[in-house]
């Protein structure tokens, strides 16, 4: 009677080399799938947070409102060019007509005043970008300042330039002018939570209503290392 050949402990390790080989390779191609998910569902998100953003400033700066009897301009941009931080958090406050997207307490005007600003933690890191809405500039009880509210975490830097028009040069900053600029580019720089994620940086142009009639939106985004 013949005993039955088994496996030789060489042929053994061949084996679970070539399973082990197999294994790797499928767990490669899932570590790469699920990768790419997780940045086309991120990339989705930052879109669809800038082009929110993004239409609703770009609303509020073509519906400007400008007192023909004001001597100062009802559009306030200030510029952090030259401060410690490397990222840009440019402050912008605009009196405008549009519609809030965020429903403001208590009954409001014609008018509402909005002031953008980038907040940071007190470690100096981006804390995302908030707005504060006045629904009736100059009647608040003792001046007070309305809240900030926060509209995205993934916000890390915010810049603004403004287009004078006397000049078509564009401006950094929009300081005590005595009136409206021609138009306005913001550009918005978003991050995922993922650490090693890039910012992503989308801009708008709108043009003011009141020097250039109905504001037109110019949407671009490109990769930036604003880290």
């Amino acid at each position: 009677m013949r005993s039955s050949r088994g496996f030789t402990l060489v042929e053994t390790m061949v084996a679970l080399l070539l399973l082990t080989m197999i294994i790797g390779a499928i767990y490669g191609t899932y570590r790469v799938a699920n990768s790419s998910a997780t940045v086309a569902e991120e990339r989705a998100d930052l879109n669809q947070t800038a082009r929110v953003l993004l239409s609703q400033i770009n609303r509020e700066l073509s519906c400007a409102y400008q007192a023909e009897a004001s001597q100062e301009s009802s559009l306030e941009g200030e510029n952090t060019e030259g401060s410690d931080t490397a990222l840009q958090h440019d402050k912008l406050a605009i009196l405008t007509t549009a519609q809030s997207m965020i429903p403001s307490k208590g009954p409001s005007g014609d008018q509402r005043k909005v002031i953008y600003t980038l907040q940071t933690t007190p470690d100096g890191e981006p804390d995302g970008l908030y707005v504060q809405i006045d629904p009736r500039p100059g009647l608040s009880v003792n001046n007070e300042e309305p809240d900030p509210i926060e509209l995205s975490t993934m916000v890390v830097a915010f810049n603004c330039k403004y287009l004078d028009p006397d000049t078509d040069e564009w401006q950094d900053d929009w300081l005590q002018k005595q009136a409206l600029p021609k138009a306005v580019r913001i550009e918005l720089f978003l991050k995922p939570e993922r650490k090693d994620a890039k910012a992503v940086m989308y801009a708008t142009t709108a043009n003011v209503a009141n020097q250039m009639g109905p504001g037109s939106e110019q949407a671009v985004q490109e990769e930036s290392s604003a880290e």
